[in-house]
């Protein structure tokens, strides 16, 4: 094939390849239109191929140069049109994890339920018989609710609060992870801690330090439970994978529920540390509890609105 008729044969290829390089340069956004990437892909690859053959029959030619030129553009465009990592990590968070979460939400509400009757469980009979706060929480904590008020530090309450949250991230793992169990495991943790706050809540209600006890709780207190309901939304997803394959097969339908608590479960990790900063840093300030309050109901609407303002062009089946 000599040089003239090579080029008239694939320059209709060429110029569809320029045309598309000048719809990318306009649109400067071609990781949101699949269709013209997908077509510059198959475009640069078979003008790679062109580019090699006229290496090797007509050397340094006129059209070499041109098609290298072509080539190299078309390389550039399709490398800089990929979405980096942080580009993954940002959208998964902002659109990704809650439309995850809305998908999610009877599982949601599931585990909020559980935690809460596990609260009122134990703050019904806390309330009614103080000695049965020994079953639910160790002694030490019901000594440092009681006591506060008379000669004692509110770094009572404090402990109260490590007591209930410090080993947030750890109930949330096995929340998640315990959805291996049929669920039972997740509802296990899920009750437990409920009622691990009910019981104490009960005794700062009867001890008359509510409002003071509330105020160190809820600002960080907030978050924290929203990241364990989540996970607990985690588990029982596995759970109902497990229990409720559908027309999947159970290990398929296995696979994928655990794929999408996996998820819920790394978008809580953010929100893990901003509690812990919340409560490191915030919730033991001497300040007004009218605050702390201000605080609480501060991180509430602002979660609020992460999950239930709709994202634009947000698509729940992307991945980190």
């Amino acid at each position: 094939m000599n040089e003239a008729y090579f080029i008239h044969t694939h320059q209709k290829t060429w110029q569809e390849l320029e045309d598309v390089l000048k719809q990318v340069k306009a649109k400067r956004k071609l990781k949101k239109d699949a269709e013209m990437l997908h077509r510059l892909l198959f475009l640069y690859q078979n003008t790679c191929g062109h580019l090699s053959i006229a290496r090797t029959r007509y050397g340094s030619t006129a059209t070499t140069e041109y098609l290298n030129g072509l080539v190299t553009r078309a390389h550039q465009s399709i490398y800089i049109s990929k979405p980096n990592s942080f580009s993954k990590i940002l959208r998964f968070f902002t659109h990704n994890f809650p439309a995850l979460i809305k998908k999610e939400a009877l599982l949601l509400l599931l585990s909020t339920g559980i935690f809460m009757f596990g609260f009122l469980f134990s703050f019904l009979f806390t309330l009614v018989r103080e000695d049965y706060a020994l079953s639910f929480v160790p002694s030490e904590y019901v000594e440092g609710v009681k006591e506060v008020g008379e000669g004692v530090s509110e770094i009572n309450y404090s402990v109260a609060s490590v007591a209930i949250f410090t080993n947030n991230i750890q109930v949330g793992i096995l929340a998640f992870a315990l959805g291996i169990t049929f669920g039972i495991g997740t509802v296990y943790v899920l009750a437990k801690n409920g009622m691990v706050l009910g019981a104490i809540a009960a005794l700062a209600l009867n001890a008359g330090n509510s409002y003071d006890f509330w105020a160190l709780i809820l600002p960080h207190g907030v978050p924290e439970l929203f990241c364990i309901f989540i996970c607990g939304t985690a588990g029982l997803l596995i759970a109902k994978s497990m229990l409720f394959p559908g027309l999947l097969s159970r290990r398929r339908s296995f696979a994928a529920g655990g794929k999408s608590a996996l998820r819920l479960l790394v978008g809580t990790i953010p929100l893990f540390i901003l509690a812990g900063l919340t409560e490191g840093y915030f919730t033991p300030l001497p300040i007004n509890p009218l605050w702390k309050y201000l605080a609480a109901a501060v991180w509430f609407i602002v979660l609020l609105l992460y999950v239930a303002v709709r994202k634009k062009n947000g698509k729940s089946d992307a991945y980190l």
